[in-house]
């Protein structure tokens, strides 16, 4: 039987009801981590309130003891919300996991046990009585009924230290709300203190369902006036959690008391371990930015970042941070990516470069083109004229029938064709070692060298040379056509400018690093040092008497080699008799 008493339970009604429209209230900011332990407060509240006017409302001592029993399914999580509560908006989101939460819920699920196991153990009430004038149950408590008592301070001390002690984080305008959320903490305990200790105008009746309700009324007001909620800690998680900049923030001791998403994978650090931890042995991977962080003076510069294969470019600005006194609180670090436009402005750079280099070949080859066209021309002109002068004469012969001067005159015209044939050829040669790119692959120099040979067996022969290989050859990464023309060449000059008759001797060997020494010396009379140089420029010619030529061989060769990724160099003293030896390198051919 139920017969409400309206002085008392009427008050623990308008408790819940005021709690449960609190929480009604607050489900629009239900987003924000510390709202939903807010609601669970008020819930809580409204269970211990709606249960306590239950308990006013019937004179029945066992029904009295039971709406007493079910009023903790409220009390008993009402400080654990209340903790976790404080503790995210003070923006200690560390401590907020499920781990914590499950040891913070041990000693309410025990007393929750206890409470409806009271009558075997007493450890809750040891005794109770009713006072018929007042319909109100009076406890003699147990020993559990003071831990769990001292567990409650403890968590809402704890949760009032975590406000105090965010004062000085946030802004003025937000020092505010948390001024009023400690003053509509501290209304329950103190009106819990009334019920322990007795310093109560109603004696046995517990004030703190009551004193919830101005709670709840400050929130609401705190809701309306200071917009509480509705920008911190949500838009601040939010901010934080979507940056593509890394954030990181220090305290005085080189703590790091704030870190982000972005950061964390930078890093990759471990987000489980990273709060609370010395920079120094964070970063101890990162001498670097550990540096960054010791300096005195506020930073901005750039830090490249190698992660695995690749490389990450950041612009890294570090502030100092101080408080609403000027005091220093420490150093916020703020990560930019940048890899995109420092890896544009490389590939702009080397695109730059590539257009140099192509414009400073294109205008060594017209140079050379330039200088080669007069010598070409003259070249031509006569060989041409002579062409031309020899067919004049090959006609009238024809018509006097004199075959005799037909034959000679013909191979005038052949010899002087197969000179503008040559003067073309080397022309060609010389613009396409310095324009085309061939891809190079594993050659067999002995193949090259043996077709090489075959291609001026005519002349080997009309020398009477000597050549000797020695030792076996060694196969290179090149391009097989132009390794052949530089061995044409070499041969050709070996026997041009050797001894009589010349005698040659061809080679390689292995010089380290990759590379391999092809090379060839003959028996002439050398050149002298101050001509080595000299003797890869175009159109130079030492010995023109010698042999005859146009003073392009060389300069080919060279440009041929160097396009491969190769050096020639000669050695020679100069001296009759001692000859010349050219060697060129060329890479390792790979396997």
């Amino acid at each position: 039987m139920i017969d409400f008493i309206p002085s008392i339970s009427s008050i623990q009604l308008i408790t819940a009801f005021t709690a449960i429209g609190t929480c009604i209230l607050l489900w629009k900011f239900r987003k924000a981590t510390e709202v939903r332990f807010l609601i669970l407060l008020e819930v809580f509240v409204a269970i211990w309130a709606f249960s306590y006017a239950l308990e006013f409302g019937t004179p029945v001592l066992e029904e009295k003891v039971f709406y007493s029993q079910m009023s903790y399914l409220g009390i008993a999580f009402i400080p654990v919300s209340y903790f976790f509560f404080t503790t995210a908006f003070s923006q200690k989101f560390r401590l907020v996991n499920k781990r914590n939460i499950l040891i913070t819920l041990i000693i309410p699920i025990i007393t929750l046990v206890l409470v409806f196991t009271n009558d075997k153990h007493g450890l809750i009430w040891k005794n109770y009585s009713l006072n018929s004038s007042t319909n109100i149950l009076h406890y003699q408590h147990g020993i559990w009924f003071w831990i769990f008592d001292i567990y409650t301070f403890t968590l809402i001390a704890w949760g009032i230290f975590n406000l105090i002690s965010s004062i000085s984080t946030f802004t003025r305008f937000y020092q505010k709300q948390i001024r009023l959320l400690i003053i509509a903490s501290l209304i329950p305990v103190i009106a819990n203190l009334m019920y322990i200790f007795n310093i109560n105008p109603v004696p046995g009746f517990d004030w703190t369902t009551v004193s919830f309700v101005v709670t709840g009324l400050i929130i609401a007001f705190g809701i309306f006036r200071y917009k509480i909620f509705e920008l911190i800690p949500l838009a601040r998680e939010k901010l934080l959690t979507t940056m593509n900049e890394g954030v990181l923030v220090i305290n005085t001791n080189g703590i790091i008391e704030e870190v982000n998403p972005a950061l964390i994978k930078i890093f990759n650090l471990n987000e489980k371990t990273i709060i609370h931890s010395n920079f120094i042995k964070t970063f101890k991977n990162y001498p670097d930015i550990i540096e960054l962080l010791k300096s005195v003076d506020d930073r901005f510069t750039d830090f490249e970042l190698q992660n695995k294969n690749q490389t990450n470019y950041f612009q890294i600005r570090i502030s100092a941070l101080y408080d609403q006194l000027g005091k220093y609180n420490g150093k916020l670090m703020v990560l930019s990516d940048v890899s995109s436009i420092r890896l544009a402005k490389i590939q702009l750079t080397e695109k730059n470069k590539q257009l140099k280099e192509q414009n400073q070949r294109n205008e060594k080859l017209i140079d050379d083109l330039d200088a080669y066209a007069h010598t070409l021309a003259h070249d031509l002109k006569n060989s041409l004229g002579l062409i031309h002068s020899s067919s004049d004469i090959i006609i009238e012969a024809i018509q006097d029938g004199d075959m005799d001067t037909v034959n000679e005159f013909s191979k005038i015209v052949k010899e002087s064709a197969a000179k503008t044939i040559s003067v073309t050829n080397e022309l060609l040669k010389m613009a396409t070692a310095g324009h085309e790119n061939v891809e190079t692959v594993p050659v067999e120099m002995d193949e090259i060298y043996q077709s090489a040979s075959n291609q001026i067996s005519d002349m080997i022969t009309e020398y009477n040379a000597k050549i000797e290989v020695t030792g076996n050859w060694i196969n290179s990464q090149a391009y097989a056509p132009w390794v052949e023309e530089i061995w044409i060449n070499l041969l050709s000059n070996a026997m041009k400018y050797g001894g009589v008759p010349p005698v040659i001797k061809v080679g390689c060997e292995l010089t380290g690093n990759g590379m391999v020494k092809y090379w060839i010396k003959d028996n002439g009379d050398g050149i002298p040092k101050d001509q080595h140089q000299k003797i890869f420029r175009k159109h130079t010619r030492l010995q023109p008497a010698k042999a005859s030529g146009h003073g392009l061989g060389l300069s080919i060769v060279k440009r041929i080699i160097e396009k491969l990724g190769g050096k020639v160099v000669v050695e020679s003293t100069g001296k009759k008799g001692e000859g010349a030896l050219f060697s060129f390198k060329l890479p390792v051919g790979k396997v």
